[in-house]
């Protein structure tokens, strides 16, 4: 019985590094930039320019994620590791 806890707590920790270091990967922000010109000639040409932007913008809390996710899934391959040696 004390076996199969360990092999559900090994594997919910690294269940957990996944998770959280998904979750982080995938937080990051896109958008749009509205481009006006004070030039009067550009604007009767070109009316407001609209521009995407897909720059990878995370936040603390999403690379804390990332960290905290890296380490452990780094400590469930070592603990998965040392079972098996």
């Amino acid at each position: 019985m004390r076996e199969i806890f360990k092999i559900l707590k090994e594997n919910f920790i690294l269940l957990l590094g996944a998770g959280l270091f998904t979750y982080g990967l995938f937080s990051f922000k896109s958008g749009y930039h509205l481009v006006v010109s004070n030039k009067p000639e550009i604007l009767k040409r070109i009316s407001p320019i609209t521009t995407t932007y897909y720059c990878y913008d995370y936040n603390q809390t999403s690379l804390y994620l990332l960290i905290i996710g890296v380490i452990f899934i780094v400590i469930g391959l070592l603990k998965i590791r040392k079972k098996r040696e």
